[in-house]
């Protein structure tokens, strides 16, 4: 709940759980409970968050005016879903905790995801969530005080090896000259040898076609 307000709206929050305390607060305040209070944003809790362990459950995706959802909230709370057991299930990888069947490479199927199978997968679903929030949030509360999120673009590279030919072992790299040798790439024999016998440097940046 805290990482949907502070880091993808700029909203500071604070939680109270006291009653008194929370009917005297005069600025924006949400329940997050079955019932509301007074006449505050009212979010009705799924039992997710307040669950013990994992549990198998029968989700249903709606749709919320053009983006799929899911929890279903009923009509008294301010959104038709519960947005913070959404965004839980989906930020935590839920479903990949319960049983299901491995790919090849031990890894959970992405065609038995949720995602997958209601055609959001490449869809910010819960971006576009936390943004409509705070246009329902800023709807009702206009003194509303948030900062803009900034966007930010990290570029990561997944490097397998540094080396072309070099630190390949020795029954590898040798089965790696006979397979360029008879697939006739001769230029590729030549750079493993000039590499064995340190006469050419051996890095991913010199050879382009990894083998």
């Amino acid at each position: 709940m805290k990482q949907v307000f502070t880091r993808i709206l700029g909203i500071e929050i604070s939680f109270t759980t006291k009653v008194e305390d929370f009917i005297k607060h005069s600025g924006a305040k949400i329940t997050y409970t079955k019932q509301p209070l007074q006449n505050e944003f009212f979010i009705r809790s799924n039992d997710l968050l307040f669950e013990q362990g994992i549990n198998d459950l029968q989700i249903t995706v709606r749709d919320w005016e053009g983006v799929p959802c899911f929890f279903n909230a009923g009509e008294r709370s301010n959104l038709p879903f519960d947005i913070f057991s959404a965004s839980f299930y989906l930020l935590s990888r839920y479903e990949e905790y319960l049983p299901h069947v491995k790919d090849i490479h031990e890894r959970f199927p992405v065609k038995d995801s949720i995602a997958y199978k209601n055609k959001f997968l490449r869809s910010p679903v819960v971006d576009i969530w936390a943004y409509r929030l705070l246009d329902e949030l800023k709807l009702k509360f206009p003194e509303l005080e948030y900062k803009p999120k900034q966007y930010r673009y990290v570029s990561a590279i997944d490097v397998t090896t540094s080396h072309c030919f070099a630190h390949r072992g020795i029954i590898r790299s040798v089965a790696g000259f006979f397979y360029d040798l008879g697939s006739l790439k001769f230029k590729r024999v030549v750079q493993r040898v000039k590499v064995w016998f340190n006469q050419q440097e051996d890095t991913l940046r010199q050879f382009c076609n990894v083998g």
